[in-house]
């Protein structure tokens, strides 16, 4: 699914919607247990090859999703 997101990962400019994914920043984080299909996975080894964390990657994700589905920020 070609996005934004896609974009700055990629090295493009991503649109005011989007964001590039941080590189290895230390946040305070909370556990998360999932599974993730097979090919997802593999999409996501290519993101760790580059210097992403598995964590920066997921929390990105459902930021970006949340953001779409219209959630609101907690702070």
């Amino acid at each position: 699914m070609p996005d934004s997101a896609g974009d700055a990962l990629d090295g493009g400019a991503p649109d005011a919607a989007g964001s590039a994914l941080p590189l290895r920043k230390r946040q305070q984080k909370v556990p998360l247990n999932t599974y993730v299909r097979p090919g997802t996975q593999q999409r996501v080894e290519v993101l760790k090859d580059r210097g992403y964390a598995v964590t920066d990657i997921v929390d990105a994700a459902l930021n970006e999703f949340l953001d779409r589905a219209g959630v609101p920020q907690a702070e």
